[in-house]
């Protein structure tokens, strides 16, 4: 209670912020009004609270667990700050953090709008400068002044302020460019770097060869002379680079001589000018610069890994005081550009409207598809400062903001205009107005008005689904008997007559649907518009060609009635349209006549709602198919949702699939299920071929490698744990194609999530290696036995004792005399040949 009132004598709530959020009486309902006596801040925050609870007893009040973190609030009993059941555990992994000492640091470089991969080291940098009551900083790395503009950073101000990212200052490394200067100038006096004037192409060959520049040896007066060209910018200096003197032996080559300082004169610094004319390099400004502006904790993205000891080698050589490094893993999305060269050329060739486009990741392109900053912290904190790097699907982060608007958006209506029916009804002669609430569970949102007339719009889907005398309920008003149906000679239903029923009971209808009445003057013409992935590719690569991969048709428009509600709200406002979807409103109903723009907001899930989605949700950056749902997708050219005789089509097509699916049931049942044969059948393990496109040392483990494995999945490549470090080289595992267990259960291993095993030949006197692939196997393709009909493998394999097919295996799993890989004897092959090792013959196949 003391740490309570301490808070709460300069925050109105715990979060910090302006309203009541589910924080505050989750404390609450711990909090006994008797032992307030002696904490007024306490006792005049519960009375509040208690006010609101008898004012308002059934609103669902947000979770905002992020911004109460970053406020420093104290965090309710049991709930430490997880603040849910997929909270990431954030505290306990600053080392040697001390209470309002903490500084942290948030360096962008201002050539570009802050993405999302951004936003998530600025949130994690202001948790921690919060948590611990210390200082952030939001520092400019402006090193390359060919790449920088005073509008980039502006626009980082404006988006970290989106955010709720406030930092304690702001500083820039040109604040520092003279001290750099000298702090460079005495790494060269003491032999610690030289000046190299070796052409670009071959330096970097004689780095990944480990052969030295033959500046390296010049004497220091030489070095100095020609630095002082560099600093003059002349035509001799232009040619020369600073490099500092580290390790060219070294296995890692980030290590090899690194460049620190560099000539740029071809444009002027948007700060500097011209004043400078040689610029040192992040790797080595940022170090320096942590260790002058007081930063104690360095949060680096898991990608610098390799350059961690060339930032402790830079703050030694320069005694520079000590920063603590600390690591998270880099936010990568399937089917998502970071690159800001790539994200630059879409800009550029016209294919998106500008930087703030609903399908770029960038921070103004995800606020403007309808992502709220609560739904973004939260999924921040989920993520936490894990080290595992995963190429994720969109869903989260639009289940979790899914979950943050669905309480307090209002609920409008609005009907697809294409093939859109009239229902004519005995309902009153002239439009009348009731009124019901905007929010079902939530009155604070208030109440809208809804007209009812004699002639109201409904679906073309919801008409093609009825019969005549049939019972339904128009949402918001009673039921009503539908007595004629009208169709035209393709099945396409053309109009209706109904009358109502209003003593009708809404729980014997099987349908209920949405509709707007037919008020040409007063209805809302809206353009429901939906986004696609730019990209075809789910994982892409810096050699991609992204003229190649771009998706042509990643916009889809539905012209549709709204309700004449809908013309009073402003842009921003997000809402639900019953039975369709979260919305945002992109541009207004203005000037008159011209059409609203709404903006789909993904939900996370692949059923969307109950009306049809012109793209394939399964396939949605914000959706993943789920077993067994239905296919909501239509065309992607923005074609009208499936008229009754193309359903007809798809019924008969349905049918067909679930034929065929029934007859591969039937074969595969001659095995049995997977699960009911014997747990040594070796066809249970899914083994597949797999190239290993990235490998590092796990920073916990002298044991374990952490791998980067293409399966051909289209979700990108599978983390995996493997303790091959004492065993196998790291030159050796990157590329090699690899055999795969890749039906196992994932698994933390050292705090790295494990969705796979790399499988390899153990001796007889412990020497362990890969087994491989050959040359022109299909990656992802299926490992078979020889001489064994391969059944459907488990789904995912049991690990329990006496249950679990990769115990049962292993002792028949062994490498014959030829090094290959065989179960009893028979050898495991691929499209291309045997799996083999390279020297362990008569061995045992093992997991590692």
């Amino acid at each position: 209670l003391k740490e309570l009132n301490s808070f709460l004598a300069s925050h109105a709530y715990v979060d910090g912020g302006a309203s009541a959020t589910q924080t505050d009486f989750d404390l609450f309902a711990q909090t006994t009004a008797s032992a307030l006596g002696a904490f007024p801040h306490v006792q005049r925050w519960y009375q509040h609270l208690r006010a609101l609870k008898a004012s308002f007893p059934f609103r669902q009040w947000p979770r905002n667990t992020a911004a109460a973190a970053a406020a420093g609030a104290p965090a309710a009993a049991g709930g430490g700050d997880r603040g849910g059941k997929d909270q990431a555990r954030l505290e306990g992994l600053l080392p040697n953090a001390e209470m309002g000492k903490v500084c942290t640091r948030f360096p962008p470089e201002p050539s570009g709008y802050l993405h999302i991969g951004h936003a998530k080291a600025a949130m994690l940098n202001n948790h921690y400068a919060r948590h611990y009551k210390g200082k952030l900083i939001l520092r400019f790395d402006d090193t390359n002044p060919s790449k920088e503009k005073e509008e980039f950073e502006e626009s980082i101000k404006a988006d970290l302020a989106k955010l709720k990212v406030f930092p304690d200052k702001v500083t820039h490394t040109s604040d520092h460019f003279e001290k750099l200067i000298q702090m460079m100038e005495k790494l060269i006096k003491d032999g610690k770097a030289y000046v190299d004037d070796t052409e670009v192409d071959k330096m970097r060959q004689e780095r990944d060869a480990g052969v030295e520049s033959c500046r390296r040896g010049t004497p220091v007066d030489e070095n100095l002379r020609l630095w002082k060209e560099m600093l003059a910018g002349s035509a001799e200096g232009l040619k020369c680079c600073v490099r500092g003197k580290l390790d060219m032996q070294s296995k890692n080559k980030c290590l090899r001589d690194p460049v620190f300082f560099r000539c740029k004169t071809d444009t002027p610094h948007h700060k500097t000018g011209t004043k400078y004319k040689a610029y040192p390099t992040y790797d080595f400004a940022c170090p320096c610069v942590d260790a002058m502006e007081g930063v104690t904790h360095a949060l680096r993205t898991i990608e610098y890994k390799d350059r961690d000891e060339m930032y402790k080698w830079v703050l030694e050589a320069t005694g520079s005081r000590h920063v603590e490094l600390v690591e998270f893993s880099k936010t990568q999305f399937s089917h998502t550009i970071l690159s800001k060269r790539k994200l630059t050329w879409f800009v550029e060739n016209g294919h998106v409207e500008g930087w703030n486009d609903p399908r770029f990741p960038t921070v103004q392109g995800v606020l403007r598809r309808g992502m709220t900053v609560e739904g973004l912290s939260e999924f921040v904190m989920t993520q936490g400062m894990s080290k595992a790097t995963n190429l994720m699907e969109w869903d989260k982060i639009w289940a979790i903001n899914k979950q943050t608007i669905d309480p307090i958006v209002p609920r409008y209506v609005a009907v697809g205009r294409e093939n859109a029916v009239l229902l004519k009804l005995d309902g009153p002669a002239q439009p009348s107005c009731i009124k019901d609430k905007k929010h079902p569970k939530n009155d604070e949102l208030g109440e809208r008005l809804i007209i009812q007339s004699n002639e109201v719009w409904v679906e073309q889907e919801d008409a093609a689904a009825m019969e005549p005398g049939e019972q339904v309920t128009l949402m918001h008003w009673g039921n009503c008997f539908v007595d004629k149906i009208n169709k035209d000679a393709k099945g396409v239903v053309t109009g209706m007559e109904g009358r109502l029923n209003l003593a009708g009971n809404v729980k014997d209808t099987k349908k209920k649907i949405h509709w707007v009445s037919k008020l040409d003057q007063q209805v809302t013409p809206v353009i429901l518009r939906e986004f696609d992935h730019l990209v075809t590719k789910p994982k892409i690569e810096d050699d991609d060609d992204i003229a190649n991969i771009i998706n042509p048709c990643s916009i889809a428009e539905t012209p549709a009635i709204g309700d004449p509600s809908l013309k009073l709200l402003p842009k921003g406002t997000r809402m639900q349209l019953e039975r369709r979807g979260y919305f945002i409103v992109d541009s207004m109903a203005f000037p008159p006549g011209a059409p609203m723009v709404l903006v789909k907001i993904p939900d996370g899930k692949a059923k969307d709602m109950a009306m049809a989605s012109k793209v394939d949700v399964k396939k949605l950056q914000g959706a993943r198919g789920e077993k067994g749902g239905k296919s909501e997708g239509a065309k992607k050219d923005g074609g009208a949702a499936p008229a009754p005789a193309a359903k007809a089509e798809a019924k008969v097509e349905a049918k067909a699939k679930a034929k065929a699916k029934a007859k591969a049931k039937a074969k595969a049942a001659a095995g049995g299920k997977p699960a009911d044969r014997p747990v040594e059948d070796v066809t249970r393990l899914n083994i597949r071929v797999g190239k290993i496109t990235k490998v590092w040392a796990h920073p916990d483990s002298d044991k374990l490698y952490c791998e980067e494995i293409d399966l051909g999945e289209p979700t990108g490549p599978r983390s995996i744990a493997s303790g091959l470090r004492k065993h196998v080289s790291e030159e050796e595992m990157l590329g090699a194609m690899v055999v795969v267990l890749a039906n196992l259960k994932p698994k933390k291993i050292a705090g790295f999530e494990s969705q796979g095993m790399v499988l390899c030949a153990t001796s007889a006197e412990g020497c362990t290696e890969l087994l491989r692939a050959p040359a022109g196997a299909t990656i992802g393709e299926r490992v078979t036995v020889e001489g064994v009909e391969m059944l459907e493998p488990d789904e995912k394999l049991n690990e329990k004792t006496g249950k679990a097919p990769l115990v049962a295996c292993l002792p028949q799993m062994q490498t014959t005399a030829d090094m290959k890989a065989a179960y009893s004897g028979q050898v495991w092959m691929t499209s291309a040949g045997p799996v083999t090792c390279k020297s362990v013959a008569d061995g045992k196949s093992a997991e590692r």
